[in-house]
């Protein structure tokens, strides 16, 4: 009778060491859950920090369009401008994360192999990047040269009413062989979000739209294809960057800009040159500071070549369709160019 009583008290201590054992891993993990989301939270707002502040070593890397293998360090904030108000980012130095660079030239884009080398993530961490503008604006055409304008609010897609909204058509006159802007236009959205800017009859189809929208302080600019045969480009700096297989022979370029003028705000356009550097590569002989868009010509005159500052970017280092739902996000609303932009940015962890 003694074996049977030791076997069944070692039965008995081993399971309770057992459920000792169960019961200190499952009420620790947890705190490690916890502890280890902590981390992820504060590493991503340092990050979100360096990027928002720092310019980045050189500082003008977004204008630089030979840095990309001397980048040192990693930052989008705009340099050697005063200004009063935070989280103001270079608009090219956005757009160089922008994948359709690569269909232009390879050497324009920042991978996101090097921003993780950049950042000092390694293999332990991934991050994406999503600008989005900070009111949805969009347009639906209801005649001729006639547009219903609505503007959303990003979250919730609830309508804005009471916006300010400035517009002007720019289009290719062939008669006059010039880009010629039509008259400028007001409105204010009503109790739907939306308002009506009509340019009448415009007297070609290679035409583009920029509106601008105020919102107690919030501003965005638009640029919209409102026709045919048109060429989208892209303005990094200096620089006008088209497919190879476009030619440009004028030497003259529209530069689109918006100012603040008493009781609104204006869209002008200011005259400037350029000249060719290589095939699908041109030089802006110099580009106004609140420059929003460019237009030029094709050599036959049959396509109208237009590039914007718009930063609707999304940059991961997971290609395609992605979604994280381990990963901690963090969001701030961002200048860039003048325009408001909400910018999230998600990190995980690789490997636990």
């Amino acid at each position: 009778m003694h074996i049977y009583e030791y076997l069944f008290t070692a039965i008995i201590i081993l399971s309770m060491l057992f459920a000792s054992s169960t019961m200190i891993t499952t009420l620790s993990e947890p705190s490690r859950n916890v502890s280890e989301r902590e981390q992820l939270k504060i590493t991503a707002q340092k990050l979100m920090a360096q990027i928002l502040l720092d310019p980045g070593d050189p500082a003008d890397w977004g204008n630089d369009l030979t840095v990309e293998g001397n980048l040192k360090t990693f930052g989008l904030a705009k340099h050697s401008e005063t200004t009063r108000d935070a989280y103001v980012l270079d608009p090219y130095k956005v757009l160089r994360l922008n994948d359709a660079l690569l269909q232009l030239d390879r050497s324009l884009y920042i991978p996101p192999s090097r921003l993780r080398d950049l950042l000092n993530l390694g293999n332990e961490y991934g991050l994406a990047l999503e600008f989005s503008p900070a009111l949805v604006v969009s347009i639906d055409k209801k005649g001729s040269d006639r547009y219903e304008l609505t503007v959303m609010s990003e979250y919730g897609g609830l309508p804005i009413v009471g916006a300010n909204v400035t517009a002007r058509m720019y289009y290719y006159d062939v008669d006059s062989n010039n880009v010629v802007g039509t008259d400028l236009i007001v409105n204010e959205t009503e109790y739907r979000g939306k308002c009506i800017v009509d340019f009448g009859s415009i007297p070609s189809e290679m035409k583009i739209l920029i509106v601008l929208v105020e919102y107690y302080g919030m501003r965005l600019v638009r640029v919209f294809s409102a026709g045919s045969n048109l060429i989208r480009a892209h303005l990094l700096g200096d620089f006008l960057f088209v497919d190879k297989t476009c030619t440009i022979s004028r030497d003259e370029v529209y530069e689109i800009i918006v100012s603040k003028r008493f009781g609104g705000y204006s869209i002008e356009n200011v005259e400037s040159s350029l000249s060719k550097i290589e095939d699908g590569r041109f030089r802006l002989t110099y580009v106004e500071p609140s420059t929003v868009a460019t237009l030029t010509v094709s050599q036959d005159g049959g396509n109208l070549i237009f590039s914007s500052l718009e930063a609707n970017v999304t940059y991961s280092m997971i290609a395609g369709k992605w979604s994280f739902p381990f990963a901690y996000s963090v969001e701030r609303t961002v200048t860039i160019g003048g325009s408001l932009y909400n910018l999230r940015l998600y990190l995980w962890r690789m490997s636990w």
